[in-house]
């Protein structure tokens, strides 16, 4: 690494002379020209300094003294303030030169190449003056994982691969005891499944963005492997791998040392019965794929559960918006029918009526949505005639739509027999109808009423956040539990998010990626009907969060475009108090507790805090203050990275509360009857606020310095 100090530079208008101040360390070479100047100070005398000068025909080494002087290759060097603490001595250089450098004697750098979810690349470069020949070692998190011998001239490097991809990792040089540390803040993952794709199998496109790298891909349909392969990627390589399945939902699972996986579904096919004609015996009907996938299949007719038609089965393939015919041979007098359509993966049946009256009714009558979707209901017609549709009892909020093919419809003239698609838009919020409570309401065909059931419900489950077991494995809940950290995303804004009724003050905390993406979100706290009841406030690029006091509630958030963050729901001390409560064995495997505790009160106080339980439990305490930190709040988690944790039934501590402190999150994990005691205590200075006025102090100290060497160049002239 290079290091120009220059503090004072006089250009000095005599012929081609310039004049200036350089500080040389012990370990570092001034080089001027084609000079190289080191030096060394007498031990028996630290006011004499030897000065080192080598060329490339001669070399020189004189003692000198503050103030005294020496020439060599054109250029005079006079000696200046030697610092003991640092073995820094000041140079003045006068003369004729051209250029000027300053470079340790010994250094290396070590920078990132390639991060990588499975491996990270770093160059080690050889940035001092002389040749490195040493053993290099290189720690992770203060473990030491690999050594070895290294030899850089000036300039040179190498690379190497370090696997797991560490957070942390520190460079030394063994003899020369010099270390570098790099921290590694995000990686991209080796192996990306590109595309996945069906036709009579199912297809998966996977790149390796990296070194070559074996990679064991699965398929799992409902958590079962199905089929299994191993597959070699080549550097930067892409690889076509083939299951011999018919599945059209499942997971597709990629191990290469890290575990990625990307769940499919494939809509399936969706077939209408559009038009039927008989004429004595013979009964042709014609029938469409409204889907996005082919069908392949049989066709046959039914009468009384008993196949009538002749042939029994016929073999149809419809691609998706095409219509074909069939013909089948009937019983003359059949009035009642019913048309089968199969296939390995998709089934359907048309009820037909070859009486002339027209009839309604629906295939499904029930449906159960998502809130910002759409739910979906099948109205079957039989006969002859035209037809108006109509529904009652729906709220206003919410919107219906009938369509007959892909061509939206209120009335259709029917010709013996059709089907008409219902289609209810949901709204984001529930208004006017409670999430979860069936709605009845009608479907109007003509004079004809089909009662339909509704039933609304949030968007479901939320992953837990954290290094812990909850967030392997497929847990779920009814409602989202008060204390457990939840990641959450949407795009522009999420549907209400339920909560386990809960009394007592509570805040809601909104923290993660998006404040280091700069994003702008809100909370919004909603009461069961969807009224919001409380939005936060806070700026962009800060921690969102809600105290209420809300028992019955939900949690909607709102963003800028997609975004991703962690939500966490919890009790709120504003003010210090202590609390007796009990700790059961919750759903999910543990009980847990947690407190949010207001600390702008404590600030440049101590905080102690005591824990009393029949039952042995543990304590967690975390600073909750800024983003990484809320980050690291992971309670059930075996990496703590909290200030304090303990376990037993009495428990003690006490923690520092900085000068900037917002919060302060207790944790307790376990069963028993618990109190918890909150005291204040006066505090010490903070870290932070100590390096602080250092630096201030520092600075005021290079001032004076600046000053003094103005002050000794006009005195030396």
């Amino acid at each position: 690494m290079k290091k120009i100090l220059p503090f004072f530079i006089l250009l000095l208008f005599a012929g081609n002379a310039l004049a200036l101040s350089v500080e040389l360390g012990i370990d570092e070479v001034l080089i001027v020209d084609d000079t190289i100047v080191t030096f060394d100070v007498a031990q028996n005398n630290p006011n004499l300094v030897f000065l080192l000068l080598e060329s490339e025909n001669t070399s020189l080494i004189k003692g000198l003294q503050f103030g005294e002087s020496v020439f060599f290759e054109g250029v005079n060097y006079t000696v200046g303030s030697l610092d003991m603490n640092t073995l820094t001595l000041k140079l003045h250089l006068s003369g004729n030169y051209s250029g000027v450098e300053v470079l340790k004697k010994r250094d290396f750098s070590v920078s990132l190449v390639e991060t990588f979810d499975a491996y990270v690349r770093v160059k080690v470069e050889n940035t001092g003056y002389y040749e490195i020949n040493d053993t290099l070692v290189i720690l992770a998190q203060g473990v030491e994982i690999e050594e070895r011998p290294i030899v850089l001239k000036p300039g040179e490097g190498l690379t190497l691969k370090v696997s797991p991809p560490y957070t942390q990792l520190t460079f030394m040089l063994k003899e020369a005891k010099l270390s570098k540390t790099i921290t590694v803040t995000s990686t991209e993952e080796l192996v990306t499944i590109e595309r996945i794709w069906k036709d009579e199998k199912l297809h998966v496109l996977l790149r390796n963005h990296g070194d070559p790298v074996n990679v064991t891909i699965k398929l799992l349909v409902s958590g079962m492997t199905l089929e299994r392969r191993k597959v070699f990627l080549s550097s930067k390589g892409e690889r076509e791998v083939v299951f011999e399945t018919d599945a059209v939902q499942g997971t597709v699972l990629v191990d290469y040392g890290v575990i990625k996986q990307e769940s499919f579904y494939f809509e399936m096919p969706r077939i209408s019965l559009t038009r039927i004609e008989k004429e004595k015996d013979m009964l042709k009907i014609w029938l469409r794929n409204d889907g996005k996938t082919a069908f392949s299949g049989r066709v046959s007719i039914y009468q009384n559960s008993v196949i009538v038609g002749e042939p029994y089965f016929a073999d149809v393939t419809i691609i998706p918006d095409e219509e074909v015919s069939l013909e089948f041979k009937v019983p003359e007098e059949a009035q009642i029918l019913t048309v089968g359509v199969m296939s390995p993966s998709y089934s359907a049946t048309f009820p037909i009526s070859l009486r002339a009256e027209l009839s309604a009714k629906a295939v499904n009558s029930y449906a159960k949505g998502i809130l910002g979707r759409s739910v979906s209901y099948v109205i079957s017609l039989t006969g002859s005639g035209k037809a108006s549709f109509g529904v009652e009892g729906l709220p206003d909020s919410i919107k219906a739509y009938f369509y007959y093919g892909d061509t939206q419809v209120k009335e259709l003239d029917v010709v013996q027999n059709a089907q008409v698609t219902l289609v209810l838009k949901l709204p984001n919020l529930p208004q006017g109808f409670m999430l979860n409570e069936p709605i009845d309401f009608n479907v109007t065909v003509n004079e004809i009423k089909i009662p339909l059931k509704l039933e609304v419900g949030g968007i479901g489950i939320l992953p837990v956040y954290g290094d812990n077991w909850l967030a392997k494995v497929n847990y779920t809940s009814e409602h989202h539990h008060v204390g457990l950290p939840y990641r959450v995303g949407g795009n522009e804004i999420t549907p209400p998010f339920a909560f386990e009724p809960w009394d007592g003050e509570k805040i809601a905390i909104l923290y993660g990626r998006y404040i280091r993406q700069g994003k702008d979100l809100r909370l919004h706290i909603l009461d069961l009907s969807g009224k919001i009841i409380a939005s936060s406030t806070q700026e962009r690029g800060r921690s969102d969060y809600i105290v209420f006091n809300e028992s019955e509630f939900m949690i909607m958030v709102e963003g800028e475009g997609y975004f991703e963050g962690v939500l966490l729901v919890s009790d709120y001390l504003n003010e210090l108090r202590n609390v007796t409560f009990e700790l059961r064995r919750r759903e999910f495997g543990e009980g847990m507790g947690v407190f949010i505790i207001n600390a702008t009160p404590l600030r440049g106080q101590k905080l102690k805090f005591s824990l009393s339980s029949d039952r042995d439990v543990e304590l967690r305490v975390y600073y909750f203050t800024l983003n990484n930190e809320k980050e690291n709040f992971d309670p059930l988690s075996t990496n703590f990275k909290g200030a304090f944790k303990g376990r037993g039934k009495v428990l003690e501590g006490e923690l520092g509360v900085r000068s900037y402190e917002d919060f302060i999150a207790v944790a307790i994990i376990g069963e028993g009857n618990i109190t918890l005691n909150f005291e204040k205590a006066s505090g010490g200075a903070e870290v932070s606020e100590l390096k602080s006025r250092e630096a201030y102090l520092i600075i005021g100290a290079l001032v004076i310095l600046l000053a003094l060497v103005v002050y000794l160049e006009k005195k030396i002239g």
